[in-house]
This record gives structure tokens, sequence and C-alpha cells, in this order.
């Protein structure tokens, strides 16, 4: 198969030109379609190496290997479901949402639908992707059976008719979606996206180095209606990595919005706060946080959180049992990670430390949940908890596998473990 030094020089082209960061996984992929493209043109590894580097056609060729994920319509069910009950009834005609990292379409088609739906007398939906395969499926609109996975026989019947062994999705749907390539990482803000009041930027982001990251979600603030929504992945999380985004409860799922944004109310101090929809709780009131005196310097001493802590971080293996909490309910893992880091950008770090031990008691193993436990506990002052969670994230990294470090989307762990290793030299708390 290909050499490790070529496999590195095309990783390196690829982080370079698009910002993508190869999993173990992509990288196997990697190997075997430089190997094989090579075979069949007759040619050395080397040459498509070259060409990649020169930016010719074999980068758009392996962009299109390594980027098309599978997906479904409707996919993350909650977030749809917020979409259309909670946030499409706020849209005032014009309406533009743009779905970044299209994929092969189903995520703006279903966007459509939610959209065509609505009421609303003027919308439109913009799509892209770096993908010349997806794109071409997201124009065509075209699926084959396996592909409608997630799609209801009423909407079915509404909005797709048959095209030969294939299902088209209806021309008056599909002059509503507008397809585009776009590069996250290397193109300004697209024109076709000004002003929308919603983005979905799904399971896109985990593939980006922090320095990506950032440049994205600037491309995007710069863009989106200031008072829009953003929906990501549930594997991702932005706490800690900007101040452009907040983490705000929509219906059933999450969203992220500018700080402006956000609801705020006065309280009784001349204290503005936070007032998202977390359920419950009066917003006229502060919440309750014993040691909010402590926090702010709790914060300013906090050093910064390593990649695995920020992007990626719900994505790590967990158990069949974390999928019920006993109440009857079906919260995800993740949604309950997410649902933590709410609270702590809220300030309500004593409801996140419980939330996190929802976390940690369905999975013992789930590293990046213990070590937010114990950014919580330094933030309540409590120190001994503090480095108990510690402790026990630093062994469940010791127990991690190469799987478990694919589970974090490609971030190192080694990182969080140089991190963890230093916090657990400190002097233990008397």
């Amino acid at each position: 198969m290909t050499s490790e030094n070529l496999l590195d020089a095309a990783r390196d082209v690829l982080q370079r030109s698009v910002g993508l960061r190869l999993d173990p996984a992509q990288r196997c992929r990697l190997d075997y379609w430089l190997h094989h493209t090579a075979e069949l043109r007759g040619v050395p590894d080397s040459e498509i190496v070259d060409e990649i580097a020169a930016e010719g056609p074999a980068l758009q060729s392996v962009l299109d290997e390594l980027t098309v994920q599978e997906t479904s319509f409707f996919r993350d069910k909650a977030q749809f479901d917020a979409f259309r009950g909670v946030v499409v009834p706020m849209l005032m005609s014009p309406v533009t949402v743009w779905s970044a990292g299209c994929a092969g379409g189903h995520e703006p088609y279903s966007i459509a639908m939610v959209l065509a739906e609505s009421g609303i007398e003027s919308w439109r939906v913009v799509a892209s992707d770096i993908s010349s395969r997806a794109l071409r499926q997201a124009q065509s609109g075209r699926y084959e059976e396996r592909q409608l996975a997630g799609l209801s026989e009423r909407d079915r019947g509404l909005y797709l008719r048959r095209a030969g062994d294939e299902w088209e999705v209806v021309p008056e749907l599909r002059a509503q979606v507008s397809v585009f390539r776009h590069n996250l990482i290397r193109d300004p803000a697209p024109k076709q996206a000004a002003g929308a009041t919603v983005v979905f930027c799904r399971n896109v982001l985990i593939y980006f180095d922090r320095p990506d990251v950032l440049a994205a979600l600037k491309r995007m603030a710069s863009t989106m209606d200031p008072r829009g929504w953003l929906f990501l992945g549930y594997s991702e999380s932005l706490w800690q990595v900007t101040e452009d985004f907040r983490l705000a409860k929509i219906g059933g799922a999450f969203a992220y919005r500018r700080p402006e944004a956000l609801p705020r109310a006065i309280s009784a101090t001349g204290l503005a706060l936070d007032c998202t929809s977390r359920g419950g709780g009066d917003p006229r009131k502060p919440r309750s946080n014993p040691r909010a005196d402590a926090a702010p310097a709790a914060e300013a001493s906090r050093p910064p959180v390593p990649p695995a802590a920020r992007l990626g971080s719900a994505a790590a293996p967990r158990p069949a049992r974390a999928e019920h909490d006993g109440r009857g309910g079906d919260p995800s893992i993740s949604a309950l990670l997410a649902e933590g880091e709410a609270e702590l950008q809220a300030g309500d770090v004593g409801t996140a430390v419980a939330v996190l031990r929802k976390v940690v008691y369905l999975d013992p193993d789930h590293a990046i949940a213990h070590f937010q436990l114990g950014l919580a506990f330094e933030l309540l002052g409590e120190r001994g908890q503090a480095r108990r969670a510690f402790g026990a994230a630093r062994a469940a990294l010791g127990r991690a596998s190469a799987a478990a470090e694919a589970a974090l989307e490609g971030y190192q762990i080694g990182e969080l473990v140089r991190l963890l290793d230093r916090r657990l030299a400190r002097p233990a708390p008397t």
C-alpha cells in the first residue's frame, strides 16, 4: 500500500485546503484510495499525491471519497421537531435557511418540507458542500429506495415522485433549494446565505482543527441573522470554543444563538441574567449558585480546555444502558452532555453538576464527562471533588483503546492526558 510519508503528505494537503482532519478510519480509506487510483491509472502512488498537492482533479476526487457521509431525511428527529415546532413559528417572511455541509441533499430537502407547510409566504433553502459527488445528488434530488430512511409515507407522497428505479423530489420543492459549492475553511461567507435566519451545520465541524472551527464560525456569524439559530450535531460542542454563540434549549433539543439574541431579564439586584428556556424556575430570580462569588476567579485561572473537551466530546463510546435513565424517558448521553454544558454557560453550576453526574453514572468510562464535571466542581470551589473527577477522567483515558480515540472524532487523547496529569500533580487539598 501507499507509504506513510506519502500518506502524511496527502493528509497535510487535505488539512491545509479544506481543514479536513483524518480520523484513523479515514486515513485507511485514503490509503486504499491512493493505491487503488494509482493502479487504475498505471502510475506510482506519488504521482497521485503530487496531483493532490497541485490541487488538480485528484483533490476533488479524494474529497468525494472522504467527505460524503451517510445521512437520511429528518435526521436527529428532536432537532427537526424543535425547528418545526419552536423556531419556524417565530420566523418572519422572507426566510433563508442555510444547510452548510449538505451532503446528498437529505437535510436541505427535509428543511424545505417543513417550510413548505409553515405558511411563510417567502422562503428559500441554500445548501452547500465541498464534495462534487454530493452536490450532484443534491441538485438532482434523486434517491434510491434505501436512501429514503426517515421519510414518512405522507411526505413521500407529497414531495417525491417515481423516476424510474429512483425517487425524485418534486420540481416545486426542488426549485426552492439552491445548491452550490462552498469551502467553509477557505471561502468567504457565501452571499447566497446572507441574512440566513437558521443555519444547519451538523457533523461538519468535528473534522476541523480549532483555528478552522473558529474561522468557520466567524463566517457563519458574519452572514447569518444576528437573532438566528445555529444547529450543530449532537457530537459537537462550542463550550469554551467561542463567545460568538451560546447554547440554548429549543423545545426538546439544543441550538446555538448569538449572545444578543438570548432573552434577558433583570434581577432585583440589577444583574442581567440569561433566560433561555431550560424549563422551570422564575426568570426574574437569579439561578442558584452557592459559590457564585468564586466563579469568576476560578474561570480566570482555568487553563484552556483541550480540543477533545471542546468539540466531539459527546461522541465517546457508551454502553447500551445509557439509552434510558430509569424515568421512562430516552435521553442520549450526548443530549445530557449538551444540557450540562448549557447550564455551565448559563452560570448554573449546581445543575450542571447534577446533569454531568447522570452522564458518568450512565457511562463510567466517559472521560470527557468526568473532565467537565471536574471543571464544574472547580467553579464551585470543591477542589477535592474536582480532583476525584479528574482522576476518574484520567483512569478512563488509561483504559482507552485506539477505537476510543477514534470515537473522539480524531482529537488527540494525549493532549487531555497531559492536562489531567498536570492538574493531578498539584498538592491535594487538605
